[in-house]
């Protein structure tokens, strides 16, 4: 945010100013003009903000990791799940993005209940990396070729993206 810089009258005559005069127009006495302020509002969201982006980062690689240990490069369950980790990312960046604008904002009432909707979707997203990892895990452990889990998985990554466009 951006203080006022500019003197609405003349100190010297009184007259009224515009923005960004130099002189007035009345007695042509160069204008004051205080120092420009930048005051950036420190959101009570910002460190909550940078932990969430922390974590679903670390998920996002962990299970990225996963597949890769999983699925062969060459096998389509390989690059189904990278495509969906790839849009969860996309769409989380998104929502992250949405959310810094957000808390940019003057603080309101309205724009702090925004911005904790905004959280919760962050979340969701991390939720359902966790489960994506543990059924990667669960996956890997079992050492078995089940596809329907493998497709419960792929739906639940549907769900979540269809959900957070729909949002």
């Amino acid at each position: 945010m951006v203080e006022d810089n500019h003197n609405h009258f003349c100190i010297y005559c009184g007259a009224k100013l515009v923005p960004n005069q130099h002189f007035c127009s009345q007695c042509g006495k160069e204008v004051y003009h205080d120092p420009v302020q930048v005051i950036k509002n420190s959101s009570r969201y910002e460190s909550k903000i940078k932990q969430l982006e922390t974590e679903y980062d670390f998920k996002q690689a962990k299970a990225k990791e996963l597949v890769d240990k999983l699925f062969d490069p060459s096998h389509m369950s390989h690059s189904k799940f990278m495509a969906a980790i790839k849009k969860s990312n996309q769409l989380f960046a998104n929502q992250l993005k949405i959310t810094q604008k957000m808390m940019e904002l003057e603080s309101s009432e309205l724009v702090n209940r925004q911005i904790e909707d905004k959280i919760r979707v962050l979340n969701t997203f991390i939720d359902k990396m966790e489960e994506l990892i543990n059924e990667l895990v669960i996956q890997l452990s079992s050492n078995k070729d089940d596809n329907d889990d493998i497709n419960a998985l792929f739906k639940d990554m549907d769900d979540l993206i269809g959900s957070v466009k729909d949002y």
